[in-house]
């Protein structure tokens, strides 16, 4: 019978410290943890989800797509872009800034990028290739 208790006690133990420990891990705890969450792009055509994937990098994936048909008609279609990655690889690298790569997925290229938090809580997104001098910038905001 004591050994049946000791058991039950070190396990329900164990499970408790798991559950802390996932707990945890899903809070943002990290400045760099700022960034997670639904944004929605300048043009207001797509709306990107970041998460953390593991404990440095994070990923954006495109989880909302708006398909222009004609001139009058705008349809929120699924699209065969919707779920891919278009962010990854981004690493906080301090003063709310992340450095990694973005995928165009119209021109099927990637660009090394740089995602800012700004002050007012928009993220300033700049895509390039080698010098960020050379590159094109978007404001995004987050969806609530």
């Amino acid at each position: 019978m004591r050994n049946y208790l000791l058991m039950l006690v070190l396990t329900i133990t164990a499970v408790a410290g798991k559950a802390q420990t996932i707990t945890n891990v899903n809070r943002l705890d990290t400045p760099g943890d700022a960034i997670i969450g639904v944004w929605q792009t300048d043009d207001q055509k797509a709306r990107i989800t970041i998460n953390r994937q593991d404990s440095v990098y994070y990923y954006g994936r495109l989880s909302n797509a708006e398909v222009s048909i004609g001139q009058t008609a705008r349809l929120s279609l699924p699209t065969g872009f919707l779920g891919i990655n278009i962010l990854r690889d981004f690493k906080f690298s301090g003063d709310n800034r992340w450095d990694g790569i973005i995928y165009d997925p119209k021109g099927k290229k990637t660009y090394d990028c740089y995602l800012k938090l700004n002050d007012d809580g928009t993220l300033k997104v700049r895509g390039y290739k080698g010098i960020s001098l050379f590159g094109k910038s978007q404001v995004w905001t987050r969806v609530k």
